[in-house]
């Protein structure tokens, strides 16, 4: 069995993983040789994230990151989803000794891995790492569609566009959003989550003058611009789609979304979330139709390509993401 601090090793890893708006909606919990894993309802997002598709998604993101970790410290984990009455699901990760657990060479790539939001250079991606890519998302109930050719991607632009357009013409998803950037790097050291503005290329101001200038200065028109560019800047786009709209289905994803980041990390090419289209229902909706999607959920758009790293966004130390009790749990998902 592995001792407590061993396994907040583990843990510490888990800590890594990519979470919507850096919310890091995770609490961790040790049960004897066993990292248990719950949605944190307080870092939620009602507003893209209502049915909480997206946080569960950043949960297998963790779950991955362990599961490499405990591999690599000659343990096999056994993951598995707990439902019990009147809770929500949660994750639990047995870890076994076993002397024969491979390790995985992504590991070595988790604490280098970042979403990247800058705008990418005019450079295509090899046929070779674009199959290793692919590969890399090999999940059960998991499929990706690429998009790499301009007419693949063309198909997607207005998408991206309108998804974005109802986003910014939406006060509350405007709110949510500002809610959640940190202005300034005093603000992001004392909270530990959220968007650094220096992670996005933005000059700090503060947080007031950041509040205003996202609410009155930035606008549905002004997005659809910068996101025209951004989108002909990519190499390419990888749309994850779950085979089933459960929890299980969505962890997966996340897990299998992880295996991608890490990869492209090891491949030095950035990526980073292209999720309007996926977050409102009716432009998701349009996307499953026109893309000819029979079987599925698209759930996760991602545009990769070449491009300079960024500043790392932060993360909320051990003390506050590790429990001795479950934390409170919403019933409703």
């Amino acid at each position: 069995m592995k001792t407590n601090s061993a396994i907040r090793k583990i843990i510490e890893y888990g800590i890594m993983a990519p979470s919507g708006h850096n919310t890091q909606p995770w609490k961790f919990k040790i049960d004897q040789n066993e990292i248990q894993i719950y949605p944190d309802f307080t870092k939620s997002l009602p507003v893209v994230d209502a049915d909480h598709h997206a946080m569960y998604i950043s949960l297998g993101c963790a779950v991955e990151n362990i599961v490499l970790a405990a591999l690599n410290d000659g343990y096999f984990p056994e993951v598995r989803i707990v439902k019990k009455h009147g809770d929500a699901e949660f994750i639990c990760i047995a870890l076994q000794v076993n002397s024969e657990s491979h390790k995985d060479y992504l590991y070595r790539y988790i604490k280098e891995r970042q979403v990247t939001r800058n705008e990418y250079k005019d450079t295509e991606v090899s046929p070779e790492d674009l199959e290793l890519l692919i590969d890399s998302t090999r999940f059960p109930g998991v499929q990706v569609r690429s998009f790499i050719t301009p007419e693949e991607i063309n198909q997607l632009e207005p998408l991206i566009i309108e998804g974005s357009i109802r986003q910014f013409r939406n006060k509350q998803f405007v709110e949510e959003l500002v809610s959640w950037i940190r202005f300034s790097k005093t603000e992001i050291e004392k909270k530990k989550d959220g968007i650094w503005h220096a992670s996005m290329g933005f000059p700090g101001t503060g947080k007031f003058l950041g509040n205003l200038i996202m609410k009155k200065f930035v606008s549905a028109e002004s997005e659809a611009k910068r996101w025209k560019k951004l989108i002909r800047a990519s190499a390419g786009f990888l749309l994850f789609i779950a085979e089933e709209n459960d929890v299980t289905h969505w962890v997966n994803l996340g897990r299998a979304f992880q295996r991608f980041g890490l990869t492209a990390c090891k491949l030095k090419i950035s990526h980073a979330h292209v999720n309007m289209p996926c977050e409102e229902f009716e432009v998701r909706e349009k996307m499953t139709k026109l893309l000819g999607i029979d079987i599925g959920y698209p759930l996760l758009l991602i545009r990769f390509g070449y491009s300079n790293k960024m500043p790392y966004s932060y993360r909320r130390p051990m003390e506050e993401v590790l429990s001795d009790a479950s934390p409170l749990v919403e019933q409703s998902i």
